[in-house]
């Protein structure tokens, strides 16, 4: 007879989105073996795929692709696929390896899903029909959902929180409408994602509130791993569950499989809780709008949680890039009349002959002897984002345009006059000069709001063409690299580096630069 409540570890399936599933085949074998050690009850090994992948992938083409990386007995354990808008009309009939397929779909491809519910359940598998985004349904959708769900009677029926936007009575609503809809044997799966922080909360939430005629299957991974927040830890779980109702399962097999292939995965390439995943989850948003705008870099959380306020529910469930780019535009590009604080400042840069752009690179730190020798009382020094007070030098500017920094510049500006761009006007910082934002990223339909290039073209409007630099470095060993561990060095994107260079050479071409420090810009 079947348990009640059971666990699934989904670990080399969802934990695959992290690592794109190359574990490697010993790393595989090993975690399967350590779930099968510490008597999980289903073990999903990966995706099916519509291709052959080699024994280092958690991906598969068919049933003997999976054999090859089973042990010999997998003991109580059972083993599971997942599949995802595929043709799977291939595959082998059930001999006993794998018993169950659960089929993830969007509620445009339903039919998909019931169809390949059918064509699988007719080569004797357990099926599982997991509709993702469950909060995108209407109350009265889900249940024509469950209609066509009990009218097909797969094995199980699962509640996806996609968006990780469920709490306690959020679950408890989609589950009693299951419960009351669902036909009475079909096994109700719950899947768990860390967005707010509240996975292991609501996996006990389910086991207390769950019918005990039902049958209940909770999914989890090793240490939460799956696509960035995560998802419930099954080593929590296990925990509670065995605490709370003697379950029996083995714990230090889970340890050691956390220890010898999770932990390493997670420390180069980190999940778990996150704000602007929080955030994504609050507004019921994909949560692809939030890595958007946290790859932007120049962001705080306050500014991630006004953008995504702004997302309508129409645009919710899709990722739309085009639609949360201009969002992202729109918010930075505050209209501001600048003409009076432009006049101002060319009267008062027009009287040094030299001007100095610092910028945050490594390099100041190399040459800050060379830099301090350099300036002298004909020099204006406008520093980039950031204030040069390690170096001993007091810059006549600050130009700040990201609002990650403002706290430095606010602590340490002492009697430098600050230049502010006007996506900053919203944060009250007292600025002496505000400038337009968009009059300073647009480059030949090109837009680029690297700073040192704003501040080149503010620069020109300003009569200025002859300009100094140092700590504008550019790449160095194919990354960026910063004087001061407060700047972020996780920029990866080459493509802004390639368009830098096309915008010195092309933009600024009749204006007279000169490097204190090494740069890959000198020769453009």
């Amino acid at each position: 007879m079947e348990k009640h409540i059971r666990l699934l570890d989904c670990t080399l399936r969802d934990g695959g989105h992290i690592n794109q599933g190359e574990f490697g085949e010993l790393a595989i074998r090993n975690i399967i073996e350590r779930l099968v050690e510490s008597e999980i009850d289903i073990i999903e090994v990966g995706f099916l795929f519509d291709q052959a992948y080699g024994l280092d992938t958690a991906r598969y083409y068919s049933i003997s692709d999976v054999k090859r990386i089973l042990p010999k007995s997998c003991g109580k354990s059972k083993i599971s696929l997942m599949a995802d808008f595929i043709d799977l009309a291939h595959l082998e009939p059930y001999d006993g390896t794998v018993e169950y397929i659960r089929l993830s779909f969007k509620r445009h491809r339903l039919d998909w899903g019931l169809e390949t519910a059918r064509i699988l359940m007719d080569k004797g598998y357990k099926v599982f029909i997991n509709p993702v985004n469950n909060n995108v349904y209407s109350d009265q959708e889900y249940i024509e959902v469950l209609d066509k769900v009990n009218e097909l009677h797969p094995y199980g029926f699962s509640i996806v929180d996609t968006f990780g936007v469920m709490r306690t009575s959020d679950l408890s609503h989609r589950y009693f409408l299951v419960e009351n809809n669902l036909a009475k044997d079909i096994t109700i799966g719950v899947h768990l994602h860390e967005n707010l922080g509240l996975a292991f909360s609501l996996a006990q939430h389910i086991i207390e509130i769950a019918n005990p005629q039902r049958n209940i299957i909770i999914d989890g991974s090793l240490l939460g791993m799956g696509r960035v927040p995560g998802n419930l830890c099954i080593e929590q779980i296990i925990d509670y569950v065995n605490e709370r109702f003697g379950a029996g399962y083995g714990v230090e097999p889970i340890y050691d499989a956390i220890d010898d292939y999770i932990a390493p995965i997670k420390a180069k390439s980190p999940w778990g809780y996150a704000i602007p995943y929080a955030l994504s989850a609050k507004y019921n948003l994909h949560r692809t709008y939030a890595e958007f705008l946290i790859g932007k870099k120049r962001l705080k959380t306050k500014d991630i949680l006004r953008i995504l306020s702004q997302i309508p529910q129409s645009e919710a469930e899709t990722f739309n890039e085009t639609y949360i780019a201009q969002l992202y535009f729109d918010y930075m590009n505050v209209i501001y009349q600048d003409m009076d604080e432009l006049q101002d400042l060319r009267e008062k840069i027009s009287k040094y002959s030299k001007v100095l752009i610092l910028s945050p690179g490594q390099s100041i730190m190399e040459a800050k002897y060379r830099i301090a020798d350099f300036i002298d009382k004909d020099t204006c020094v406008i520093a980039v984002n950031f204030v040069p007070v390690s170096i001993g030098i007091k810059p006549d500017y600050i130009f700040l345009t990201n609002s990650k920094r403002e706290d430095a510049v606010k602590s340490y500006k002492g009697t430098s006059k600050l230049i502010i761009t006007s996506n900053l006007v919203r944060d009250n910082l007292m600025p002496d000069y505000t400038v337009a934002y968009n009059e300073l990223v647009h480059f030949r339909n090109e837009y680029c709001n690297d700073s040192t290039i704003m501040l080149m073209k503010l620069l020109g409007k300003l009569g200025v063409h002859k300009i100094f630099f140092a700590g504008f470095d550019g790449r160095r060993d194919g990354g960026l690299l910063f004087f001061d561990d407060i700047f972020d060095r996780h920029d990866t994107d080459v493509r802004s580096e390639k368009k830098v260079c096309e915008i010195l050479s092309n933009d600024f071409s009749d204006f007279d630069t000169f490097f204190l420090t090494d740069s890959i810009y000198k020769d453009i």
